[in-house]
């Protein structure tokens, strides 16, 4: 059963049930979700515990959004859904704030928002006058005629605001549904490279032949998925793509692999010439080939995922919109916080704000 036994391994690691082959950041498979995050080394078969953010992503935050979308893997198993469920959740999720990726990936963003905040305070406290630490009020040193402090009504940003919620709202929705239907196909790639392995063990012969054509299938059948992934993650997977087809296909094949331009569809052809070779009744290569057929479909559906984008104008509409309203809100802020010291309670306010979206 060594074929069974490499197609469950190999569709595993595929889908996210395994830690990645090189140096990577992923969730341990066999751990639950809310287990601390290990480092997985190549070749290594002890994992170390990452005692610290910086060692648990040794990129510099700038790439972390790109880099981390390779280790994204929301995978759960019963101890994860009983820590899913925990009232302690809540409170395990806000001291972990400052470590969601969300907020590191929008790092940069939220700097900015908090920076300009930080600019109207200073510059308001130069042109309309402070208060020192004694709560005494001192004279605006740059005091400029006709200008008390720099500061919008609030009332624009009321009446925009429920306009980029639905901004908001409807590129949030359109993300999810495709997030939705990826996580769909994912799984039907799965359960389709699973019915071909079982169909194998069924329809081939006993044979030597059989069960030299039941291995090929097996490790085609696991190639498919990687083919995929690799072409969805681009040339940078190249190296990583190029091993694995080696170690499950041979050199010779793995080569003319990397050179075809549809890998995935490569391995579809493979799978094809394995089920034509096998002495089995025409029915069953029939079914078989229309599970083929089903990966094709797949990949196609993949493809349309992966070439069309949220429409372009819509999404840099959006982000424009969402940038001036950003940028602005300190100076709608300043006389809301005018009860703070210095009205410095605009700047954590701007931050906290600059995370939500």
């Amino acid at each position: 059963m060594l074929h069974l036994a490499l197609t469950t391994a190999c569709l595993a690691h595929s889908s996210g049930l395994a830690p990645a082959p090189r140096l990577s950041l992923a969730p341990h498979s066999a751990a639950p979700r809310s287990s601390p995050i290990v480092l997985v080394k190549e070749d290594c078969e002890v994992e170390e515990e990452c005692p610290s953010p910086e060692e648990q992503w040794p990129v510099p935050l700038q790439v972390y959004a790109e880099e981390s979308r390779k280790y994204r893997r929301t995978v759960y198993f019963h101890d994860s859904w009983v820590n899913h469920r925990s009232t302690d959740r809540f409170f395990k999720n806000f001291k972990s704030t400052l470590d969601s990726g969300v907020v590191r990936s929008l790092y940069t963003e939220i700097l900015s928002v908090t920076m300009v905040a930080v600019a109207v305070v200073a510059i308001n406290m130069l042109i309309s006058g402070y208060d020192d630490f004694s709560s005494v009020r001192h004279v605006a040193p740059l005091k400029i005629p006709f200008i008390k402090d720099l500061a919008l009504p609030a009332l624009p940003f009321t009446i925009a605001m429920p306009a980029l919620s639905l901004l908001l709202v409807f590129r949030t929705n359109t993300a999810y549904y495709r997030w939705n239907e990826a996580r769909t196909l994912w799984g039907g790639i799965v359960n389709t490279c699973r019915n071909l392995q079982r169909q194998s063990n069924v329809y081939f012969s006993e044979d030597a032949d059989g069960q030299m054509l039941r291995d090929q299938l097996a490790r085609q059948a696991a190639l498919f998925p990687k083919a995929l992934k690799s072409f969805l993650r681009g040339a940078d997977d190249d190296k990583v793509f190029k091993k694995e087809a080696t170690l499950l296909v041979g050199p010779d094949t793995a080569n003319a692999l990397m050179v075809s331009k549809n890998r995935a569809t490569f391995v579809c052809n493979l799978i094809s010439a394995t089920v034509k070779r096998a002495n089995m009744d025409p029915m069953d290569r029939a079914n078989m080939d229309s599970n083929t057929n089903k990966l094709v479909d797949y990949l196609g559906a993949c493809e349309r995922i992966f070439r069309s984008p949220i429409p372009l104008v819509y999404t840099r509409h959006t982000a424009r919109f969402l940038t001036s309203f950003m940028l602005l809100l300190p100076l709608a802020l300043w006389e809301p916080m005018r009860d703070s010291w210095n009205h410095w309670a605009t700047i954590p306010a701007t931050a906290i704000l600059g995370a939500c979206p």
